[in-house]
């Protein structure tokens, strides 16, 4: 268990202990945070047959970790939506009879993908939860789900982590050079900059960040910029942490109409590059640098 995620980990098992634990539980949080291990933990926890939950040998843990327990359901939430085929789908797991021990237990991550039909659908199953049933959500952006259904959960907000600790604990776990951005640019997420820094994309956006401040100063062309930019996956989310990391602070004290004239520019490029069908990217992407070197000036 990660040492930003033990504290959590220690209120829900003396919930666990005492019998305290909701039949509905959401854990939310920044990508990268550790919802996923700290719902599988619980997961385990409500599985396991030994006194020492999760023991990891019982046969319950066995068939767990062989992805192959009777009493667990995992539902799909990797496509663009969760429907409600997937919530009747763990209403009726949920509502039958535990084929190993006491529990059942459904994880379901990405709680923000739920559907209206879907999310109204698992309402009414959390508003009278079956007996030893528990549903573990996870979510990024809970502050979309419904309030009704928020209300039916026991929330467990998990911080993002920004401090030195983390920071050490980053360098601990990889043998790359640890940018002083990265727990920034993940928005606190930790797991998420480990993945960054092992993959080496951690390394390729610290060039990229670079080489924009260097096209701002004639330093690198606009062709080879945007040629830069087009490999780059989550383009959006860099070009937003640029601007508001980095340029706009240093323009800071000049003619807001130029700073409020860049934020604008920002929003339509990333509204165009949402809803236009069609739309030539690199065209789009050499205008938008072109008029923000121009803002710059």
């Amino acid at each position: 268990m990660q040492p930003w995620l033990i504290p959590y980990q220690q209120q829900l098992t003396t919930l666990l202990q005492n019998n305290q634990l909701a039949h509905g539980l959401l854990i939310s949080g920044p990508a990268g945070i550790g919802k996923s291990v700290l719902a599988n933990w619980l997961a385990a926890s409500l599985l396991c047959t030994e006194q020492s939950k999760p023991c990891g040998q019982c046969k319950s843990c066995l068939l767990r970790l062989a992805g192959s327990h009777s009493d667990l359901l995992i539902i799909d939430s990797s496509g663009s939506s969760i429907g409600i085929d997937s919530v009747r789908q763990l209403s009726q797991f949920m509502y039958g009879r535990a084929q190993q021990q006491l529990n059942k237990v459904v994880l379901l991550a990405d709680a923000e993908k739920l559907t209206e039909a879907a999310a109204n659908a698992l309402l009414k199953t959390l508003e009278e939860p079956p007996q030893n049933s528990f549903l573990l959500l996870q979510s990024r952006a809970s502050n979309t789900l419904a309030a009704t259904l928020l209300s039916r959960c026991q929330h467990w907000t998990l911080a993002a982590e920004f401090g030195a600790d983390t920071q050490q604990w980053l360098a601990q776990h990889s043998n790359r050079a640890v940018p002083e951005f990265l727990l920034t640019y993940c928005a606190g997420g930790p797991l998420k900059a480990l993945s960054m820094l092992e993959s080496g994309e951690a390394d390729q956006l610290q060039l990229t960040l670079h080489s924009l401040s260097q096209f701002l100063t004639d330093k690198l062309t606009l062709q080879d910029i945007v040629k830069q930019l087009d490999s780059v996956s989550e383009l959006r989310q860099l070009l937003g942490w640029f601007l508001t990391r980095q340029l706009l602070p240093a323009m800071a004290g000049q003619e807001p109409h130029r700073l409020l004239a860049i934020h604008q520019l920002y929003s339509r490029w990333c509204r165009d590059e949402m809803q236009i069908l069609g739309q030539n990217k690199a065209l789009a992407l050499s205008a938008f640098l072109a008029e923000l070197k121009r803002l710059h000036g």
